[in-house]
């Protein structure tokens, strides 16, 4: 099942967590974030503050999807 996202902060803490990116569609400047394998106790972690990262892979992870959404036609 596809989990969606327009959060690049919860689309970098899934992508780290083993989420497959199948895709990025974008909406203007905004990109949304199509997963597959999403573990819905990961994401209740994450709103409920309990997510943890490595901070420099986290910043590195973010960088990389704005990159991609900016890239995008």
């Amino acid at each position: 099942m596809e989990y969606k996202t327009s959060d690049i902060v919860l689309a970098a803490f899934l992508k780290l967590n083993g989420a497959v990116l199948l895709r990025i569609d974008k909406q203007g400047q905004k990109g949304t974030f199509v997963f597959d394998g999403v573990d819905l106790a990961l994401v209740a972690s994450y709103d409920l503050g309990n997510a943890r990262v490595d901070p420099v892979n986290f910043n590195n992870t973010i960088k990389q999807l704005t990159t991609s959404v900016r890239r995008m036609d």
